[in-house]
């Protein structure tokens, strides 16, 4: 190489190296925990950063207990986009099918002061008359409180009917004539006038439409809104920012998370039939999904709920121990005898029961950018996850990885913490009553 050829090397190089200077750096991923680090449940943290950047979620939060305590809670960011926030132990997640056990927990409260019981029948509380030109199903006027809790009250699931009543709108609007968006009685008026699929109290078909029509007894027994009902019981227990979930991206609350699905579809919260994304409004709508899984919570609030549940002579419980027994007791259909550790679905719950060796229970919740799990296990431990992302070609795959972690680390734990963080993370005022 001659010295000219190496001085136009130099000046070169020189060159894209002043270039490259002035350029920005290469975004590298972000890898963020708030909250207070735990060592001894350092294993969680391990399985959070693992599902969640192998899975490229902007969010997560988790929250453990051990006998009632809370000892871990603490939030996860991992390559936040332009709207996400850095997760607080406390920010708020979109629960969705976790929502099922408050309402049950809120059905059974119910029972409990004597304004509903378990063989009413939802007739008795909901307008059932169908849209014109339909007829309804005889055995739609034998459906029970208990059925609709249990899953028994013979709707079916999108499998068996079809499609599922909760995210058919348009077909909704369409068929009563009406402009979008629709609202909880004008679903339940369109699909009074749909067959049942099975007689009620017989075979077991996941229905959010009957947990939709659970909403409406909440709200005629108790003579409040379902979300004041539910921030009448919880507000007692210290759990505040509980709330419904809006459709709206601009209308999230101070300190929730952001979604991004990826999907869009036409617009169901108004009638403009514009493209949105499926968690802001396109195809579903967040705004009338409450008693199935419309609730926005944290993970340590969530837990304060749980962890209530365990303490049925507590002052401030919920329910008591005759409730708690009912919510969790086998379904009106099992075949006897039941061997202990066999799952069921209770109200709301999903149930292993081991006798004397206790209960545990359990659900997952799924809905486009949003999975969620709770678990109260027999011996004291209890966790939530919450992530603002999931497989949307499977979200089956988000809801058992999810289930892999909370094992994995719990396998790796040899000493429980002594402390409760619960007064550090969450308000400290309680009330003996309603407010």
């Amino acid at each position: 190489m001659s010295s000219s050829t190496r001085v136009l090397g130099f000046i070169l190089l020189s060159l894209l190296g002043g270039l490259l200077a002035g350029m920005p750096a290469p975004a590298r991923a972000q890898w963020t925990v708030t909250g207070v680090d735990v060592p001894d449940l350092a294993a969680f943290d391990q399985q959070m950063q693992q599902l969640m950047t192998t899975r490229n979620t902007p969010s997560g939060a988790i929250a453990v207990a051990w006998q009632g305590r809370l000892v871990l809670a603490r939030g996860y960011s991992w390559n936040p986009g332009p709207d996400d926030i850095v997760t607080q132990p406390d920010s708020l997640f979109r629960i969705a099918s976790c929502s099922k056990p408050i309402t049950s927990t809120l059905v059974n409260r119910l029972i409990q002061d004597g304004h509903l019981a378990p063989d009413d029948t939802i007739g008795q509380y909901v307008d059932l008359t169908p849209r014109p030109g339909t007829t309804a199903d005889p055995r739609l006027a034998t459906v029970t409180v208990r059925n609709l809790l249990e899953m028994l009250g013979g709707f079916g699931d999108p499998a068996t009917l079809g499609y599922d009543p909760v995210f058919r709108d348009t077909a909704v609007a369409q068929g009563l004539g009406i402009a979008l968006p629709v609202s909880h009685a004008d679903v339940i008026r369109y699909q009074s006038g749909v067959a049942l699929v099975a007689a009620p109290g017989t075979t077991y078909h996941y229905s959010n439409y009957g947990y939709k029509l659970l909403g409406r007894v909440i709200e005629a027994a108790s003579g409040l809104s379902y979300e004041r009902y539910a921030q009448r019981m919880l507000n007692r227990i210290g759990v505040w920012n509980l709330r419904l979930a809006r459709a709206r991206r601009e209308e999230r609350a101070p300190g929730e998370v952001a979604y991004r699905s990826g999907g869009q579809g036409p617009s169901v919260i108004d009638a403009t039939g514009v493209l949105r994304p499926w968690e802001y409004g396109g195809s579903i709508n967040q705004d009338t999904m409450d008693a199935y899984g419309g609730w926005v919570a944290s993970a340590p609030e969530l837990l304060r709920w749980m962890t209530n549940l365990d303490a049925p002579q507590a002052p401030n419980a919920i329910l008591d121990q005759a409730s708690l027994d009912r919510m969790f007791a086998l379904p009106q259909n099992y075949p006897l005898p039941y061997t202990p550790g066999s799952y069921y679905y209770a109200s709301g719950w999903a149930v292993r029961d081991y006798g004397a060796q206790g209960r545990t229970t359990f659900h997952a919740g799924s809905l486009p950018s949003t999975a969620s799990y709770v678990v109260r296990y027999r011996n004291g431990f209890e966790i939530v996850i919450l992530l603002n992302r999931r497989n949307e070609n499977n979200p089956d795959d988000t809801s058992n990885a999810m289930d892999a972690a909370v094992w994995a680390a719990y396998g790796q734990v040899t000493r429980w913490p002594s402390h409760d963080l619960f007064a550090q993370v969450l308000p400290t005022i309680l009330r003996d009553g309603f407010d």
